[in-house]
This record gives structure tokens, sequence and C-alpha cells, in this order.
């Protein structure tokens, strides 16, 4: 047997020997030095990780987190969480090891069927509630809506909203299905399997997306380059192509003072010009475009 199939399979028997084993295993796995010296605060990011790994691993096999006080660990929650150190230490995304993501205090269900929701979209959803503070009751369309995070958290923060999500995979939309049902809101959202818009003529008080904007040869984190969705990533030579054939049609779907809000890349409002208006991040760099009718 090879030796790094031998220590993956090595015993151990409480939760500290097991973090101390899989944050080990983590960081043999992941490059995080710069000179050749360890960046500082990765060990604690291992632990953490390794932490986090286990009380999943319980969870899936089937035994509550809190079962971990005790002092020796079961061979099966003991197999998983190996398994789950082998992936993650392999550069899979933790959020696909752990199988959920946390956005704006929602915990959602993530597979590489789909992206990993970021913290600019929260910012996206926080910039589309102040748009929407003087709209009663208002209907929402969320494009590319894949796991459903933009939609679910406009539902859950506005329990007034109707909202539709679009996706042109079916197994986003599956799992956006699945995160509704977790969060009670599939009474106020609906998703549809389409390119852009509804086939429909409807017409929506927001028009709101996180599109794909990364153009074809920009070079992405290998973490995103090889697990997460090329479809939900590239947006063309430019980045801007599918943004751009949303735009052209946004006029035909909104309300008389209805508004669009699109994340983009940093720099993109360059390439969109004046023609429309922009937000910064909490970082500083303009990454939201907006425009409406009114």
């Amino acid at each position: 047997m090879e030796r790094g199939k031998q220590e993956l399979e090595a015993p151990f028997r409480t939760v500290a020997e097991a973090v101390e084993w899989g944050a080990r295993h983590l960081r043999e796995g992941t490059r995080c030095e710069v000179r050749g010296e360890p960046v500082p605060g990765t060990e604690d990011l291992f632990r953490r990780e390794a932490r986090w790994l286990l009380e999943a691993a319980a969870v899936s096999a089937g035994r509550d987190p809190t079962f971990l006080r005790l002092p020796e660990l079961t061979q099966r929650v003991a197999a998983v969480f190996r398994s789950s150190i082998a992936r993650r230490a392999r550069g899979e995304p933790l959020a696909y090891v752990l199988g959920t993501a946390n956005f704006r205090g929602l915990d959602l269900e993530v597979t590489p069927d789909v992206l990993i929701p970021r913290p600019e979209t929260e910012e996206l959803v926080s910039i589309a509630l102040e748009f929407l503070e003087s709209v009663r009751t208002p209907r929402i369309l969320d494009q590319g809506t894949g796991c459903g995070a933009i939609a679910i958290a406009l539902a859950v923060e506005r329990p007034d909203a109707r909202i539709t999500g679009i996706d042109i995979s079916p197994s986003a939309l599956a799992i956006a299905e699945r995160n509704a049902r977790r969060h009670g809101v599939t009474k106020r959202v609906r998703f549809i399997e389409a390119d852009l818009f509804p086939q429909e003529a409807e017409s929506f008080d927001l028009i709101v997306g996180n599109l794909p904007y990364v153009s074809d040869t920009e070079e992405l984190p290998s973490e995103v380059e090889l697990w997460e969705p090329p479809g939900a990533l590239r947006g063309g030579a430019k980045g801007t192509e599918i943004i751009c054939r949303a735009l052209a049609r946004t006029g035909e779907f909104l309300t008389k003072n209805g508004r669009f809000l699109y994340e983009i890349g940093e720099g993109q409002h360059k390439i969109f010009g004046p023609r429309y208006s922009y937000r910064r991040d909490a970082a500083g760099r303009i990454r939201f475009l907006w425009g409406g009718c009114g």
C-alpha cells in the first residue's frame, strides 16, 4: 500500500485526534506558502475546516453533531470524515464537500451543478432590497438563479414579494427547488427553465441577476476553474455578452418604474459605459450595474 493511502487510512479515536489528523492532511494537500514560509493564520484555518468537516460527517452518518463531545468517534463517522478530508485536500471547494453554503444567514444546498454564492452577491441583494423599499408586493425576476440564493433571500427578507427564478440548467433548478422548500418559500417563489426571460409576457418591478461575467480567457483560481460550472462563470470573449443580451430586453419585462440590477466584474463598467448607473461593493470596487424605465 502506498504511503499516502496508508496515512489517509490511519486510525484516530477522539475528536481532537481527528481534527489534528484532518488539519495535517489539508495542510499537506494545499499550497499555503509565501517564499517557503507558511501563510499566517492558515493553521487555524485548517483546524476550523477539519472541525466543520467532522461535524458534517457526524450529520451525514446520522448522528447529532453534539455527540462529538463523547470520548471516541464511531467507525461510520470516521469513514465519512476521512472521505471528506481527501476530497478537500484534492482542492474541491469546502462548500461542495460540506454540501451547503451560507448566504445571508441561510444554509443552501450546493453541488458542482451550481455556483457557490459569494459575499458580493449578498451585497447585490442588499441593493435590491433598497430599490424595493417603496414598492408594495413587488414582482421580481432573478436571472441565472443557480441554487436560488438571490430569489430565496429576497423571499425571506420581503415576505410580500413574488419571485420568479430562471435558469437554463435543469440540475440547478432542482437544487433551487429543494432550497426553496428548505426555507419555506415555495408558495412565493417559482422556478422555470428558460434563457434569461419567461416565454410569456410578464412585468416585473425588479430584474436582478448574477449572470456569468468572467471572460473566456481570464485565468481563475484552480479551485474555481476545476470545480465550479463554467456555464455559470464564463460570459463570452469580454465576459459581458450574456449581460448585454439581458440588457437588450429588460424594457420588455419591466413595469413603468421598474429597475434592473446586475453584478458585474471589476473594471467592466468601462465596457458598459455611461449609459448605465453603478454601485460600489464593500471594498470600494464598482461591481453593480443598474438602471430602469422610470
